[in-house]
Parts: C-alpha cells; structure tokens; sequence
C-alpha cells in the first residue's frame, strides 16, 4: 500500500488466537503506528514484539451511540410469543465464544428452578455441535440460535440480561453496544472482558465453568433491583471517543 503514514488495528489477544511471527512475515515493522484495542490486547501482543513497544497505543473501539439508540426503537427484536426472563448472547458460533459451557449452564439454571430463555444471535462453524448439544440435554426451547440479524440493538433493548461468557477476547463491542442500551451484564473473567466492566458495579464477572455462569445468572434473576442497578451504570459508562480520533488525526501531522 502506498501511503505516507500506515496503522494497523489489532482486536485479537495476539497468541490466544493463533497468531504467530510468521504468519505475519514482519507486517508491522512497515507500520508507524499499531493500536491495540485494550490494554490487555496491547500486553499480550508485545509479549510477542517487544521491540515495538513505543510505538504500540491502545485505541479503543468506537461507537455511534445515537444511532444506536435511534435503530433500537426499529421494528425488530424477539418475534416469539415468550413473556418470561430473556437472556441475549450476540456473537459467532464459535470456540472462542464457549457456548459449549454456556449450554450446560443454561441446563443447570432450569434445573434449579428459574424459568427463563437464552438466545444467541449470530452464525459459525460449531452451529452443528451446538445444536445436537442443545438437544441431548433437552433444551430446544431454552437454548436458541436464531441466527445472525441485520438490526440486533432491538435485541438489546428488549432483553433482560446479557451474558457475554467468552474463553478470551480482544474488546468486546457487543458488551459496549449492552452497555449503551443499558444491559445488565455478566461476562466471563477473562482478558478483554475484564477491562469493560468493574464486577459489582456495572455488571458481573463470573467463572467460566457451567456452574460460574448459572451462579451468576440465578443471582441477577433472584435480585431484579441489583440488575436494574447494574444496567444504569452500564448505560454511563463514557466511551472516550474524541480521544481516540485525535489518535488518528495527530498520526496523520
């Protein structure tokens, strides 16, 4: 690419997600500026090139919040019949997003008793595994997988938790999109998902194991004001968006 100034955007938690020196046959030494995501993104990618630390900066995602909230108001969203607890998942079908954990959590939370539904919106390579998982443990209506939609804020705004519990991640934008609709939140502890939320205060953090997860969930379910508590501070959190464009605009001087 021919251009005076080049940047490069990583989203990834650099080894966790398979990527290696050679497959990027020095990429970056090309770059003059590379923006991590979050600090934890910016950490395990310099585990991986020290030598370019002072010119690696996090850049955090940004979100047009306004029309975020304008496409939520959208005719869309939940089309079933279903008055109970909705719980919303939005990402791949994918390993990294273990939904292979969060089915049997969903198991144990009908087990115990809570009546409550958990759609995952989104499309991948594990659909097949996932679907016969879904149906061994007899959760065909419990835990569903519309699909990917083209308008999901919708989705947002009518859920009444979101649950976002991943082996590992960059930086979540579906979390971001949760907060600025104000979702209570449960997300795994892991790098990425622990920098967006502060546990207790606007959202929770849990284990990633069945049981970490159903815990978790029971709690917010038992406890309608701590999830009304949690979701408005979501909704505050600040983006910091005017200072991730100086970012680009004094790369560009």
């Amino acid at each position: 690419m021919n251009a005076k100034k080049k940047a490069a955007f990583v989203h990834i938690a650099y080894g966790n997600s398979g990527y290696t020196r050679e497959m990027d046959r020095d990429c970056y030494e090309k770059m003059d500026q590379i923006f991590t995501v979050s600090q934890e993104t910016r950490r395990h990618f310099l585990e991986f090139y020290p030598e370019y630390e002072k010119k690696v900066q996090v850049f955090h995602n940004i979100l047009d919040t306004d029309r975020i909230a304008r496409e939520a108001q959208l005719p869309g969203g939940f089309s079933d019949s279903y008055t109970g607890i909705r719980i919303l998942t939005v990402g791949r079908l994918a390993y990294q997003k273990a939904y292979d954990i969060a089915i049997p959590a969903m198991k144990k939370i009908r087990e115990d008793g809570y009546e409550a539904r958990w759609y995952v919106l989104g499309e991948g390579s594990e659909r097949n595994a996932l679907e016969k998982q879904i149906a061994e443990l007899g959760l065909q209506e419990d835990f569903q997988l519309p699909g990917a939609k083209e308008n999901l804020f919708p989705y947002y705004a009518q859920c009444d938790l979101y649950v976002h519990a991943t082996r590992f991640e960059g930086k979540s934008i579906a979390i971001q999109e949760a907060q600025t609709l104000g979702c209570a939140v449960i997300a795994s502890d892991c790098a990425g998902n622990r920098e967006q939320i502060v546990d207790g205060e606007d959202g929770l953090l849990c284990t990633l194991t069945p049981e970490g997860i159903a815990e978790k969930v029971e709690e917010l379910l038992d406890d309608p004001k701590k999830r009304e508590r949690l979701a408005a501070a979501a909704k505050q959190k600040m983006n910091g968006q005017t200072e991730e464009i100086w970012k680009l605009l004094n790369l560009m001087k």
